[in-house]
């Protein structure tokens, strides 16, 4: 059985954010995941605080516990196999609300050891970051920002901190907030096939793995 994530970030609960994490569950489901085991983080709905304040620093420093409103998502996030990260590109990177969770979740003592700086809690796991843009991948390329997203987010973040092996960036692109434009909605129909696909494909890929 594989436990499926799907973290959201965007104010709007009907937004294509949101739309494209239900994709990706869909697609599990469609591959063999139960329900019971698709679950849906949409982080402004549970009113979750992207500032790292005092507490955050004290629990950092060794100090204090880990604070208190951060427990329920980790644990969601440690029972989970595969984690999909969702979210709008603002300003060619993650927006505040995506970078908090980053700065507060993914911490010191939950995601790496304290001591020695080792992976703990997201180790072995399997990480798609699906950003959403007003350009298309190929541009992404071409500017050099799809390396340095790759590079901050994969490779540095999950990679060398988490111990996050399978962590890949795709591209749901050619977005424009609020075009209804037919021929806009029918790409974007598109893109949301293709999420639908890489979730299943994720989960035949873990059963395959299972029965190996």
């Amino acid at each position: 059985m594989t436990n499926v994530l799907a973290i959201t970030s965007n104010p709007e609960s009907d937004s294509m954010t949101n739309a494209v994490a239900r994709a990706f569950l869909d697609g599990a489901r469609a591959a063999g995941a139960a329900n019971d085991v698709l679950d849906l983080l949409d982080l402004y709905e549970i009113g979750f605080n992207p500032v790292y304040g005092q507490a955050d620093r004290r629990h950092y420093l060794g100090e204090a516990p880990m604070p208190a409103d951060l427990v329920p998502v980790q644990r969601r996030l440690e029972h989970a196999d595969v984690i999909a990260l969702v979210f709008p590109i603002y300003w060619y990177t993650m927006p505040a609300m995506m970078k908090g969770f980053f700065d507060r979740v993914i911490c010191r003592g939950f995601a790496y050891d304290a001591a020695d700086s080792h992976p703990l809690a997201l180790a072995g796991k399997t990480v798609r970051v699906i950003a959403l843009a007003g350009g298309s991948q190929d541009w992404y390329v071409s500017s050099g920002l799809d390396a340095a997203l790759r590079n901050q987010i994969c490779a540095q973040s999950l990679g060398k901190y988490c111990g996050v092996q399978d962590a890949d960036l795709t591209y749901v692109g050619g977005l424009s907030m609020g075009n209804g434009d037919p021929e806009r909605r029918q790409a974007a129909s598109r893109q949301l096939d293709a999420i639908r696909t890489m979730g299943a494909e994720l989960i035949r890929g873990a059963a395959a793995e299972r029965d190996d």
